[in-house]
Parts: structure tokens; sequence; C-alpha cells
């Protein structure tokens, strides 16, 4: 009966080839290492997935054991008081402190131009030594010569500011009849230092943006409104100069008065 052959084909390559160590010792033992690499590989990655698992579980053990550890102390309390069910009756309302002595006055009468005979005693003006010892008032009343008169405290510590009542600005939109509007004093100057923004520059990009500024009483700027913006850099370039501006005072019934004017900038390639 006949026997099939085993063919090794690392045999019949290194026929006659040195077979002690090199090409043929790692072709010989590459199944061996390749399935001990396979082996290793999978241990390990079980190991990264099972690994957190198992440290839960040993926490929760441990956890368990130091709870059994610990031990309940029951401190016993105190019976509280009875309660007494009879109700004490309230204290006593305090006592009000006496009025102070009302001080004496004396009917106070106007000065009339009238005969001797005809003058009433009780009605005559009292002489200067009586006023000295009571005050005047709309009656005569009996009281105490020598007590203080009853001065009102006030509610205030006499080193707050008076307040003044700030004036409304007014209505952007809405329309002011003046003798004389605001005008600018320095614009010029300011449209000199607004600088062309360099990217619009370089992109030959022309604009305009119209600003309503509201001008004080003394002719400064106080804040300012964009009503239309061709770009936002130039937008950026005006606000930059804007608060430096100052104008002559609008005059209203010969006063100054706040007031929104409208100012334009255009900024064109020359």
């Amino acid at each position: 009966m006949a026997t099939a052959a085993y063919f090794d084909w690392d045999d019949r390559l290194f026929a006659k080839r040195n077979k002690e160590y090199g090409a043929y010792v790692l072709r010989k033992n590459y199944v061996q290492r390749t399935l001990r690499a396979l082996l290793i590989g999978i241990s390990l990655v079980v190991i990264g997935v099972a690994f957190p698992f198992v440290k839960a579980y040993i926490q929760a053990k441990l956890e368990g054991l130091t709870r059994a550890k610990k031990k309940t102390v029951i401190t016993e309390l105190i019976e509280p008081p009875p309660i007494n069910k009879e109700k004490e009756p309230p204290p006593p309302p305090a006592a009000e402190p006496p009025p102070p002595p009302q001080r004496a006055q004396i009917k106070f009468v106007p000065p009339q131009i009238v005969k001797k005979e005809e003058a009433k005693p009780e009605e005559t003006i009292a002489n200067i030594d009586t006023l000295m010892k009571v005050d005047p008032g709309t009656k005569n009343v009996e009281g105490d010569p020598n007590a203080l008169p009853v001065i009102e405290e006030g509610t205030g510590t006499g080193n707050q500011p008076a307040e003044v009542a700030e004036e409304p600005e007014p209505d952007p939109n809405a329309f002011v009849a003046v003798e004389k509007e605001p005008a600018p004093v320095n614009l010029d100057e300011i449209k000199k230092r607004i600088v062309y923004p360099p990217l619009l520059k370089e992109a030959g990009v022309q604009g305009k943006v119209i600003v309503r500024i509201l001008v004080g009483k003394d002719g400064k700027y106080i804040k300012h409104q964009v009503i239309k913006s061709s770009h936002k850099l130039f937008t950026e370039a005006v606000e930059k100069e804007i608060q430096n501006l100052e104008f002559t005072p609008a005059i209203q019934a010969g006063k100054p008065i706040k007031l929104w004017v409208t100012i334009p900038f255009d900024f064109r390639l020359q």
C-alpha cells in the first residue's frame, strides 16, 4: 500500500543551506509563535475589558465590609417636661412714659388800632416779659413755663445731598423747534483723524456712515446712534473718534437744551 509523502517546502528550500539559525528557524517556528501571540493578545483584551467590572465588584465588597464594621450608637434622651395645658397669662403691657409737661401758651392777638375804652382786656397784646416766659399760640393754655418746647425730629441725617431730578433725554425721532440748532466746532479735525480701514481701502470699497448724536447743554457729546452704515469697519473707524466732537449747544427760549443732531461721514477713495 502506497503512503503519501509529506513535502516540506522549508526543507526543500534550505536543503543546501545552514539550518542551525536564521530564516530556517524562524520559518519552522512561525505557526507556534503566531498562535502564542494571538493567545496573548486575546488574553490582554479580555483582561482590559473585565478589569473595570472586577474593580467595581471589589469596591462593592469592600464598602459592604466597611458598613458592616460600623456600629450604630443609640443615645437615650431625657424625657421632655410635661406640657402645661393651662395657658399662662400674658405679661402686662409696658407702661407708657408720661407725656412731657406742656409749655404754657398765650393767645396771640394781631395788633389793631382801637380806642382805649374799646379795647378788651383779654385781647390786649402781651408785653415782652410775658412772651419770654410763654409761647404765642392760638389760645391761652396753662402749663409749665419752664418746660422745653416740643420739637419734632426729622428723618434725615443732614448729610444727604439734595436730590436733583434728572432731565429726560429728548426723543431721537421727535421734532423739536429751537431757535438755534447745534453746530459742530471741530468736525473737520475729527474727519481728518478718522482712519480709512486698510482692508476696505485695498479692496476699493467706498461707503457712508450716518450717525445721530445727542448734544448736551454744554455742547459736549453724550451718546450716539448709528442710523446707516455701508460696512462694519467704517462704523468702527467713526466710533473711535466721534466722542471727541464738540458743538455749539442748541438754544430754545433763550436757554441751552439737549438735542439730537445727524451727521454723515463719507468714505471716498481719491
